[in-house]
């Protein structure tokens, strides 16, 4: 197939055009500056410089492909996210970008959008499993973002189109939110958030670059793409033990907890979620785990 990437120099879509491309699909990265041709091209793609904001120059870099995938993102790091201006990039790229992506696909008679979401939409849900099913917890004006760009995705999904959301886990690996948390664990400083019996599921890059790969063979809806949900506190003992200390990863008290605000409230969610649907429907597994040695260099 040939296919188009947004957000191709970020970490989420260098895996995505590396697994793309070791499928053997035809697939052009965009970016926004030229120092990003380099990086597609790296990791097996062809490069196209485009305006992710302007509607018209995405449908004539879209013109003649067959699939778009927006893997579009920018999320600060640790508690950086408490600062209200952090997230202003966050915000843009998924208010604005994420729908002129959606439409210019339309206009460019693109066949199908896979778009990367988070299961961080979903609300604690304790011990039980989450299923796409679950009702969202997205009232708070902080995921109009968020929302924006999910429902010009279903919007999309008409025409005879498809429309795949992907509600990707936690992401961890070789990345600056992963660097972040490992260093931290070293110092010894608190880094997680929530509580040890909470749960958490995780989801490593090269996992998610080929969930990426599997959503062309999913119809149009929403899918869960995730490990074996753990819980925090064996989190914690993974996080020491990738990072090579005896100590588990600390838990920020409980009053610096209470005021991190609605953007970082969600990371203390327990959130046990099911990626049955994707599994059964493509046959998609997780690889690497946080057991798994080295998974910080993978």
């Amino acid at each position: 197939m040939r296919i188009a990437v947004t957000g191709a120099t970020g970490v989420l879509g260098q895996e995505a055009v590396e697994a793309l491309v070791a499928a053997g699909h035809e697939v052009t990265g965009i970016t926004r500056r030229d120092s990003g041709v380099p990086i597609i091209e790296g990791r097996g793609g062809r490069a196209v410089v485009a305006d992710v904001f302007d509607r018209t120059d995405l449908a004539r870099a879209f013109r003649g492909y067959e699939v778009v995938i927006n893997t579009l993102a920018h999320v600060p790091v640790g508690m950086a996210g408490l600062r209200p201006l952090s997230w202003r990039e966050d915000d843009k790229l998924h208010l604005e970008a994420s729908v002129a992506i959606a439409r210019a696909a339309a206009d460019a008679n693109v066949r199908k959008l896979i778009q990367e979401s988070t299961i961080y939409l979903y609300p604690d849900n304790g011990t039980d499993w989450i299923g796409e099913d679950q009702p969202l917890s997205v009232r708070n004006q902080a995921f109009r973002p968020r929302v924006a760009e999910m429902r010009a995705a279903v919007d999309f999904a008409a025409a005879g189109r498809s429309s795949v959301i992907l509600r990707l886990g936690q992401l961890f690996g070789r990345d600056q939110h992963t660097t972040h948390a490992l260093k931290a664990t070293r110092s010894g400083d608190p880094i997680l958030l929530g509580k040890p019996e909470n749960y958490v599921t995780l989801l490593h890059h090269t996992d998610a670059g080929r969930a990426f790969v599997a959503a062309l063979r999913a119809d149009s809806g929403f899918y869960n793409v995730g490990g074996e949900p753990i819980t925090k506190a064996r989190w914690a003992k993974d996080l020491a033990a990738e990072a090579g200390v005896e100590h588990p990863a600390k838990f920020y008290p409980e009053i610096t907890q209470a005021i991190v605000g609605t953007r970082l409230d969600t990371q203390r969610r327990s959130l046990r979620v099911s990626s049955v649907r994707l599994m059964s429907e493509t046959g998609w597994r997780p690889t690497v785990g946080p057991s798994t040695p080295g998974w910080s260099r993978r």
